[in-house]
């Protein structure tokens, strides 16, 4: 993984090729650079957080990130299967999010897990489908209010039959 970092405005301006995140504007009826308002700035540069606004990466790099999880070299399957597995809380219920990971069961498709990020100019879903050995990864940098529909579209394509 070459392109994936965690980055500082200053750095991620040096990068010719970055997407740029946009939003929407109806009042001038375009996209207009996400950093470029005062709050999403506030939003996306907040303190010296580490998580959203500050990681870069690519499809490239994601997917040989997905690929070294299928094997045992970054985490144990062990690991993974407490990771991708239901907790149950003190109440007796069980919570489907683990580890980063949000989990649900599909009668058809399995076990899928996945994690969902948005920062202003951005929305991004990676999707492991477990038990069909498949990933879709879906980076967009302007938040398209359509983006859950693009990314549903994309997962009946995959499992169509």
């Amino acid at each position: 993984m070459t392109s994936t970092n965690i980055r500082n405005k200053a750095q991620k301006d040096s990068i010719a090729n970055l997407a740029r995140g946009y939003i929407w504007v109806p009042e001038r009826k375009k996209y207009v650079l996400a950093d470029s308002f005062p709050s999403s700035n506030y939003t996306i540069w907040l303190g010296g957080r580490k998580g959203p606004g500050r990681i870069s990466s690519t499809t490239s790099d994601l997917l040989k990130w997905d690929g070294a999880l299928r094997t045992e070299k970054l985490v144990t399957q062990k690991t993974l299967n407490e990771i991708f597995s239901p907790a149950r809380l003190t109440s007796d219920s069980l919570s489907y999010y683990g580890f980063g990971w949000m989990l649900r069961n599909d009668p058809r498709i399995g076990k899928i897990v996945f994690h969902t990020g948005d920062n202003p100019g951005y929305k991004t879903e990676i999707i492991r489908y477990i038990d069909k050995n498949k990933m879709v990864i879906v980076l967009c940098n302007n938040a398209h209010e359509k983006f859950d529909e693009v990314v549903k579209a994309i997962e009946a394509l995959l499992f169509k039959n």
